[in-house]
């Protein structure tokens, strides 16, 4: 339809933007949506004022602003109108940092301007790959791949757009440099074959993947599979399939960074491997990969029953106690690699090869990693080594390995490795995961699970040393060792963390000490508070966001209705091509939020001071805790309340006032309620503590919010170095590495400069009084979740 015909009936007529009052005008920089056809008028303006409210576009980014409306202006060229719909739609939540960098912003739309410029068609796909990612996720990916499109534009206007379908796969799999060795190579096929060129950019050549082998030296599960699936039937005499990993799950990949899982019947690998920067050496990596799990599978090691409906992952058969689970991997794999040396001789460099590419950074001393390399090593000797190895060559399978955990020996490694219970180990390149939550259809009979228990108690049975399960009740359920007085009322568990000393660039391990500690609830009687008026009215609000939680899926060749801009792109698309798809229909889809979050508070003792002359500022921090809360509970998320204070590197007080398990009611109001100032403040431990506590939630997106009056202070902290604010500044990087993020919340006692060290990615905002927080805090939520 065109601009100039009759809108349809009971349809108003659009406000022209910029032409009714001068205010607008400037504010839409001379633009006016009379310029856009009449159907994506609404569309256009609903996106603009988007950008505005969102703080993308305005007075404040008038660089940003000026180059936006510059390209919106050209909507009254014929049909541009289809190429700033892309150019809005790309401008989606996951892309908007990009109008952060002003730079990057100004390359990206003078570039798409270029390319629509010269065919509409080629404006679109640039600014379609743009919202589909594939033209990267970083500043920097982004920079590069505008740089090549460039390059490439000079030449040849079909080679760019040729290399822009190809980007988003090579991006994967190609570092800058050999990207640049690819565009290299096809310039020179260009200078023989256009055609060939632009399929070669594409990667659709048999030669395009021939030369990505040669100059990134990976190697392709394809190409190992068969030898793979030989070799292990050949060591264990049955025959196991070799899967590509990412048949898996991709959430819970990504979540756990497996690289190998071996189950019943089944071993999943990475579909390329490019480890080394040697082909030849990857290739052995697989096969070592392939030699582990042949040895887990023969001797009956946990890969056994993975995946059976009764053990998941390993946390069901040896318990969910971090120690447990930790102590119960390492006997494991301490005991199938040191059979692997003893069954097979000539695996025995393989595997000592595997540990040192695995251990080549220096394990944290006293963690799980440290505990497997010393114990793989047998040079390294002490009673608590001599002992875990005893434990597992004694044991006959998984089952066995685990009762042994009740045992002894537990206690005197537990006291010479005290990381073991801080968190669980990171998954090893080649030995399986025994942490990935595995669901398969064809799993372990109960029939083999029956027969392995049988076994773990004939061996028990056969062992005439009756005091080796005497100790179980010597190490505490949270991994804590415990002494004679561990059954003495009120003693707490204690967690350990390193800290970072940013003057000497490196860690001090298991220096401070986490005391997490329940807290008991508080009789409530403020039942006409002020505050508790603005509780019900966020509870109301986040009640009606629930219908809010569908989408719709676009561009589908069928569905429950009919897309009005797709059916007018289609028409469009028909007057160039004889038969385009028709993709413009559309489906609702309900979207599930899958998101925890933690709400750690501030309690130590500045926070009894009064809040501009008002309340007390922990009164008003307890009062935002629970309006948020009451809002989180109407809208289904999980959520845990925490605090946190400190009186030195020993004494780090973690209150947990509500569980991710606790349901939200008035008695876990009440112990929000009860918190009461104490001492310092020690922010960095009471961090990796909560992502300690996320890091066991399975949601996609997990979430810290600090709320914080002050600095970080504390005994033996140097006032006048930043040394506490670099090592709050490494617990958020140590949680972001897990997927784990944090924001914060602060008053003006910290400076711009130092919340800058401490938050990366500008993740805070400082308040100008604290008073604003009940109010700011749900808002503020929405805008992080939503």
């Amino acid at each position: 339809m065109n601009r100039d015909e009759p809108r349809p009936e009971g349809h108003e007529a659009t406000p022209a933007v910029g032409g009714t009052t001068g205010d607008v005008a400037d504010r839409y920089q001379g633009f006016s949506l009379r310029s856009v056809t009449w159907g994506y008028r609404d569309v256009f303006e609903k996106a603009i004022e988007g950008l505005f409210q969102q703080g993308c576009l305005g007075p404040q980014r008038r660089e940003v602003t000026g180059k936006f409306f510059e390209l919106l202006k050209r909507s009254d060229q014929s049909c541009f109108d289809h190429v700033l719909r892309e150019f809005l739609g790309a401008l989606n939540p996951r892309n908007r940092w990009i109008m952060d960098l002003p730079g990057v912003f100004a390359d990206l739309v003078d570039l798409g301007g270029l390319l629509a410029g010269s065919k509409l068609y080629y404006g679109i796909r640039f600014f379609g790959a743009l919202a589909a990612g594939d033209m990267g996720r970083s500043p920097q990916e982004v920079r590069d791949c505008l740089t090549w499109l460039r390059r490439l534009w000079a030449v040849d206007e079909d080679l760019a757009m040729a290399f822009l379908a190809g980007h988003g796969r090579f991006r994967q799999r190609l570092r800058p440099p050999e990207m640049e060795r690819y565009i290299d190579a096809a310039l020179q096929i260009h200078h023989g074959s256009k055609e060939a060129a632009y399929s070669f950019l594409r990667g659709e050549l048999s030669t395009s993947e021939t030369y990505i082998l040669a100059i990134t030296q990976e190697c392709r599960l394809c190409d190992v599979a068969g030898p793979l699936r030989a070799m292990i039937k050949a060591l264990t005499g049955t025959d196991c399939e070799v899967a590509d990993l990412s048949w898996l799950d991709s959430d819970d990949l990504i979540e756990r960074g497996t690289s190998t899982l071996t189950v019943h019947g089944h071993v999943y690998l990475p579909q390329r491997l490019r480890r080394f920067d040697a082909a030849g050496a990857n290739r052995n990596w697989y096969m070592l990969c392939g030699v582990a799990s042949a040895a887990m599978l023969l001797e009956d090691s946990f890969a056994r029953v993975h995946g059976h409906r009764q053990y998941r992952t390993c946390a069901d058969l040896a318990g969910a106690e971090t120690w447990r689970v930790n102590l119960f991997q390492v006997v494991e794999f301490v005991r199938v690699l040191r059979r692997v040396g003893a069954r097979w001789p000539g695996a025995r460099r393989l595997v000592a090869w595997g540990l040192r590419e695995e251990l080549a950074e220096q394990p944290p001393p006293g963690g799980p990693e440290r505990l497997l390399a010393d114990a793989m090593d047998d040079s390294a000797n002490s009673p608590a080594l001599e002992q875990l190895r005893r434990a597992a060559d004694e044991s006959v399978n998984c089952f066995d390995s685990a009762r042994r955990l009740d045992e002894r020996w537990v206690q005197d490694v537990l006291a010479a490795y005290p990381g073991v219970t801080a968190r669980p180990p990171r998954p090893l390149g080649f030995l399986s995961d025994f942490l990935f939550p595995v669901g398969i259809s064809d799993p372990p009979s109960d029939q083999l699970i029956a027969d392995l228990k049988d076994a773990a108690e004939g061996r028990r049975a056969a062992e005439t040393d009756d005091s080796a399960a005497a100790a179980a009740s010597d190490v505490s359920r949270d991994g804590v060792v415990a002494d004679e007085e561990a059954d003495a009322p009120g003693r707490e568990a204690a967690f350990l963390y390193d800290e970072w000393d940013f003057q000497q660039n490196d860690y001090r391990p298991g220096w401070c000490r986490v005391h997490q500690k329940p807290v008991e609830p508080a009789g409530f009687t403020q039942r006409h508070a002020s505050w508790l008026e603005e509780a019900r009215k966020v509870r109301a609000v986040f009640e009606r966001l629930k219908p809010d939680l569908a989408r719709r899926e676009k561009h589908l060749a069928d569905g429950d209705d009919i897309n009005a801009d797709l059916l007018v792109s289609h028409l469009v698309d028909r007057r160039r091509e004889p038969s385009p798809p028709a993709r413009f229909y559309e489906k609702p889809i309900i979207h599930h939020r899958d998101l925890a979050v933690l709400i750690l508070l501030d309690v130590s003792g500045s926070t009894g001071e009064d809040a501009d002359g008002h309340a007390k500022v922990l009164d008003v921090e307890k009062q935002a805790a629970v309006v948020l809360g009451q809002g989180l509970a109407a809208l289904g998320d999980r959520f845990a309340v925490g605090g946190f204070s400190s009186n030195g590197r020993e004494q780090c007080e973690y209150l947990l006032f509500k569980g991710f398990d606790d349901p939200w009611s008035g008695e876990a109001i009440g112990r929000v309620m009860a918190a009461w100032p104490r001492s310092s403040t020690r922010i960095g431990p009471a961090l990796r503590h909560s992502g300690h506590l996320l890091a066991s939630q399975p949601a996609r997106q997990r979430l810290i919010i600090l709320v914080t009056d002050g600095k970080p202070m504390d005994q033996g902290y140097d006032p006048t170095t930043r040394y506490a604010q670099h090592d709050v500044r490494m617990a958020c990087e140590e949680n972001s590495r897990q997927d784990i993020h944090t924001f914060a919340i602060s008053t003006e006692e910290n400076s711009l400069a130092d919340m800058e060290i401490m938050f990366p990615r500008r993740r805070f905002v400082i308040l100008p009084s604290i008073r604003k927080l009940p109010r700011l805090l749900p808002r503020l939520y929405l805008r992080l979740t939503l």
